[in-house]
């Protein structure tokens, strides 16, 4: 039971970079400042050559700059003269940055790594570390009660920058252990004067069949009144996906044929035990809207407000079969083998518990507010700056599941392994799955969650130059953070099994084949089958809770599921930064140190079981403390105004989430056995002894926050205006990874409980190469063809849990979610009527997450396998204000693939999931 989101793709692929500012300057500078303006370097620096800037001795035959050259040249002055480690993407026009969703964009920075599914792009990790701060112009912005914001959140159109820092610096917002991402929304002084652009076009997705429109729309101007400068900006943007996923599963338990279960086949044959197939539909869009107010009095001072709206809408209809191979009765004939192998390759199953499954019909919806206030005063040497804001997030999940079963258990043919892609297939014999008669009701589940969370922060920057020799600048600030979370969830279950009522027979039943998946090819047979619609089930609630005995309204908050959290942090920093000329070489960098003190207090209720049965929830808290001492050391040596080396060390760390914080235990719904399971008969054995544990879940208010040593180097060379050849080595040492661990002490429980880890190890290289082919000598068409390229190698081991690292030696494993290879190659030809990208993204294998599994005493991992996608990007501009654009994401059709060993060496495919294709055609407008 339960609700499957998934996390996706999206559109097409340039990673271009973008001037940054310092955390503390909450306002960017104007598009196209250089970094001296924006407050990133000080007259020093400027020694190196600012390839961002004009030439003033160019000439008429010059290579003109701007668009993509323009972002890229700035980049590079921007990742030359900056004080930490930083990649950024810009979107040099409105509504033009590379990707529909701002996770997508990201992908294509070295070392940034992205899960994909659901018609969109998540999972955001910075060289190997999935723990990052996210903030939106400086100011720390999560969703609802966690600890950050998921970054597709971010309609592309909505934002001018993304700012990926992979060194942390003192005077940044602390909380990630992989960085920080800073996303930079635009203001009304970043334009001349008035401005008015935006994009409108349409997404068809394969899978699904749908199109779904897009729109983005900007309006800016500035004035001169007797009060001085004052400028307003708003923007808008809508930005939907109607996706349809498609997956082939099989079970991570691995059976072993005998004399009882195969009868004509050779024993000690192993195949997994189910098989299952998922198709995940859903129409999802993301209302977005921004305004921003700066007003200039003085030329030393600047006042500013700004708002940000984030919504989340989701309507997803996601069809869960479930295919037993296991049962009191179950027989395998006309059984066949993989060469050489002892695993089974197809089989005549018969038998075995009869299909069932879900029809779940899950509505999403996210309301995230975040308004603040500041000023900037900045005096010949002397800058101080402050700034006030509020959030206010909440996440509202509710979910309908009704369960059904087939009429009988039909004989089907199985296939373990399909010739194309791998993973498990299956044909029924004399059963029409399309047909609505052949499924009866099982049960009706409801879920109900809410949460939500609010802040009020503060912060006070000031930065002074000096005159004190080989000291250039001191920065020093204050932080204050008050953080309120809340969790409420509730849940009910009630099963009809035994009544034998026909799926038709419930009120409203709507009961049809719709929404066929696997569209690629025709390896699954079972595109779709017979069940009750979305809207049947959305419509006719009030009638099924009566139908199945159920109280009226959504499920009522279940006490221990809940809980009320409050956190305060306070912060404070010193930087200082230094320079000095060591014979022809520039030398210079930051030290800095950050201390912040945490308060967290949780409360909510537990469970308690007495002897007689009765059941009570009595008030339960937890208080922490303690302070974190982050300290940051860098050096830049710039041997020539080409060729210099960057070394940095920093410590960084992330607090648990409050959910993992709570001290509260609650339990899941008790097991529910179809007829002719086994357990039903001989529950005293090993598989069903765990099969009917009710699980439960429980907090430890005992966790210690995520750190992280990090070391970096980083060799640059810069050739031409927009070529560039950089290398990075990079290693972090971090302790006190979270991962959950069932607790069996109790009978008949089985309780997941997280725990911090020991160390893990992720240390690796980076290389990345930009160019045009600006050659003397070859036409202009010739010199719009440019390349750019990355790749990144991490080599990432962790503990594990204890008892799953007691069945592997104790020996630390690769840690989840790592790719130990990682590139990115986009070609690209840009003139100013025609531009087009063709971008590949590729990622080795890597693990999901290590189970422990009946039969199986070892704790193996479920692996996907390595993967590219190819997506594509094209527009003309026919008139100089207006382009046409098209494109495509995922061309190529590959699906992801997921494969787990077991106890013999041998492996199964997991899973085989097919994501969408998408095809966009829109138009963009500026003027």
């Amino acid at each position: 039971m339960g609700t499957v989101l998934r996390a996706g793709v999206s559109l097409t692929a340039l990673l271009i970079g973008a001037p940054i500012a310092y955390a503390q300057d909450l306002r960017s500078p104007v598009a196209g400042a250089s970094a001296t303006e924006a407050g990133t370097s000080d007259p020093d620096q400027t020694q190196l050559t600012d390839p961002a800037q004009p030439d003033e001795g160019a000439t008429a035959d010059d290579i003109v700059v701007s668009g993509l050259r323009r972002s890229l040249e700035s980049a590079q002055a921007i990742k030359r003269t900056s004080d930490g480690i930083v990649d950024a993407i810009v979107a040099q026009d409105i509504g033009k940055l590379p990707d529909t969703f701002a996770s997508s964009a990201l992908q294509r920075v070295a070392g940034v790594a992205v899960t994909r599914g659901g018609g969109e792009s998540a999972g955001v990790t910075v060289r190997g570390l999935p723990d990052l701060t996210t903030t939106y112009n400086g100011r720390q912005i999560f969703t609802a009660e966690g600890r950050y914001v998921q970054i597709q959140d971010f309609p592309a159109g909505t934002v001018a920058a993304l700012e990926v820092y992979k060194s942390g610096l003192a005077d940044q917002v602390e909380g990630g252990i992989a960085g920080a991402i800073n996303v930079r929304g635009r203001g009304p002084f970043d334009f001349d004067g008035f401005e008015l652009s935006g994009s409108l076009n349409g997404v068809l997705s394969q899978q699904s069949e749908k199109i779904v429109p897009n729109g983005n729309l900007l309006i800016s101007d500035r004035w001169d009144t007797g009060i001085g400068e004052m400028g307003l900006l708003l923007n808008a943007s809508y930005v939907g996906v109607n996706f349809l996923d498609s997956t082939r599963e099989q079970s991570l338990v691995i059976a072993t044929t005998d004399g009882t279960n195969a009868p004509g086949a050779q024993a000690g044959l192993r195949y997994p035990d189910a098989q299952g197939n998922f198709l995940g539909y859903g129409n999802r869009y993301r209302p977005s809207v921004n305004a921003a107010f700066q007003w200039r009095p003085t030329p030393e001072l600047e006042i500013y407000a700004d708002g940000l709206y984030q919504g989340f809408r989701s309507k997803d209809y996601n069809r869960w079969m479930f295919v037993p191979i296991f049962g009191d009765g179950v027989r395998l004939s006309d059984v066949t083998t993989i060469s050489g192998t002892d695993k089974v390759a197809t089989a005549t199953v018969s038998g075995a518990v009869r299909p069932e499954g879900y029809t779940g019909s899950f509505n999403g919806k996210t309301d995230t507010y975040q308004g603040g206030i500041g000023a900037t005063w900045k005096k010949d040497r002397l800058q101080i700056s402050a700034d006030v804001a509020y959030t206010d997030s909440t996440y509202t999940a509710n979910l309908v599941n009704v369960d059904y079963a087939a009429t009988r258990s039909p004989v089907r043919t199985v296939a373990f392994e399909a010739s194309r892609d791998g993973g498990p297939t299956q044909t029924f014999v004399d059963f029409d799955i399309t047909d609505p008669a052949s499924f009866i009701s099982r049960g009706l589940y409801q879920e109900l969650t809410v949460v939500s969370g609010k802040d009020w922060q503060a912060r006070t920057d000031l930065s002074y130059d000096l005159d004190l020799g080989f000291l250039k600048r001191l920065q020093v600030g204050v932080r204050y953070a008050d953080r309120d979370a809340a969790r409420d969830f509730g849940n009910l279950y009630v099963n009809n099994e035994p009544a034998g009522i026909p799926l038709t027979a419930l009120p409203g039943a709507d009961v049809r084949t719709s929404l066929p998946g696997f569209t690629y090819n025709d390896v699954q047979r079972n595109k779709a089958y017979a069940a009750l619609t979305r809207d049947s089930i959305r419509d006719n609630l009030v009638e099924l809770r009566s139908f199945y005995g159920v109280p009226a309204g959504t499920p009522p908050f279940n006490p221990p599921d809940n809980f009320r959290a409050n956190e305060k942090s306070y912060a404070a920093y010193g930087q200082l930064k230094y320079g000095f000329d060591l014979g022809s070489m520039i030398v210079d960098g930051l030290v800095g140190l950050r201390a912040i003190k945490t308060k967290t207090r949780i409360s909510g209720f537990s469970r308690v079981e007495d002897v007689g049965g009765a059941v009570t929830f009595p008030p339960i808290a937890a208080a922490t403390e303690y302070t974190d001492y982050l300290p940051n050391v860098s050096g830049r040596f710039a041997f020539t105004d080409k060729l210099q080396l960057r070394l940095a060390y920093t410590q960084t760390r992330t607090r648990p989430n409050f959910f993992d914080l709570r001290p509260n235990t609650s339990l899941g719904q008790p097991v529910v056995l179809a007829p002719g399971d086994p357990c039903l008969t001989d529950p005293a054995t090993e598989v069903c002894v765990e099969r009917l544990r009710r699980g439960g879940s429980a907090g430890n208010p005992d966790l210690k926050p995520l750190t992280s040593n990090n070391y970096d180097a980083s060799l640059e060379y810069y050739f031409s205006r927009t070529g560039s050849f950089t290398a990075a080595i990079f290693r972090h040492d971090a302790e006190g990874f979270l991962a959950t661990v069932d607790d069996r002490s109790a009978p008949g429980l089985r309780i997941a409980r997280p725990v911090n880890l020991g160390k893990t190890r992720l240390q690796g290289a980076e290389v990345q190469f930009t160019s045009f082919l600006d050659i003397d000598g070859l036409p202009d068409w010739a010199k719009a063809f440019g390349v750019q390229a990355n790749g990144t190698f991490i080599d990432a081991k962790g503990d594990l849990q204890p008892n799953f690292a007691a069945t592997l030696n104790n020996e630390q494993q690769a840690f989840p979610g790592v790719s130990k290879w990682a590139y990115n190659v986009v070609a690209l030809y840009e003139r100013p009527q025609f531009s087009a990208r063709l971008a590949y993204n590729y990622r080795s294998k890597f693990v999901q997450f290590y189970s422990l599994e009946a039969l199986d005493p070892t704790a193996h991992a479920v692996i996907e396998k390595g993967r590219g996608q190819l997506d594509l990007s094209m527009s003309v501009t026919p008139l100089p204000n207006v382009t046409l654009a098209f494109d495509i994401v995922n061309l190529l059709g590959n699906p992801l693939q997921r494969y787990r060993q077991f106890d013999t060496g041998d492996s199964f495919t997991r899973q085989v999931l097919y994501i969408e294709r998408a095809y966009s055609l829109g138009v963009r407008f500026r003027f």
